[in-house]
């Protein structure tokens, strides 16, 4: 019996993969975009995008890369003076040249602005 629970277990983790693996794929939707931004950029005209970006979020001040899997990049953002922390999430995806980008706020109902810039200032070095 205990067995069989553990072939079931097993299989049914190949079978639902965690969150976090499936996240690596693909962004997870913004579900309050009052504090959320994602956008997904073509990035057909730069040679290491990946890397391009992961050396501009290592040298974005009050950032620091908290994990990277593959061609996914998880980054925690503090604000200047309340130290809040926003979620900076980043995706290659290189058989489509699509790097999609997600900042989104953990706390608050509006973030004023914030994950919008960061994601445009990005997107400005980028390009």
């Amino acid at each position: 019996m205990k067995i069989l629970f553990l072939v079931i277990l097993i299989c049914s983790s190949f079978l639902f993969p965690s969150s976090s693996f499936a996240s690596h794929l693909e962004l997870k939707p913004c579900i309050e975009v009052a504090h959320c931004v994602l956008e997904e950029w073509e990035v057909n005209n730069i040679e290491k995008p990946f890397e391009d970006i992961r050396t501009l979020i290592e040298n974005t001040p009050r950032t620091e890369i908290v994990e990277i899997d593959g061609n996914y990049l998880h980054a925690e953002a503090k604000s200047k003076w309340m130290k809040y922390v926003d979620d900076l999430e980043v995706s290659f995806l290189p058989e489509l040249n699509i790097l999609s980008i997600r900042s989104e706020s953990r706390v608050g109902e509006s973030d004023l602005g914030v994950n919008k810039k960061r994601v445009d200032l990005l997107k400005s070095k980028m390009f």
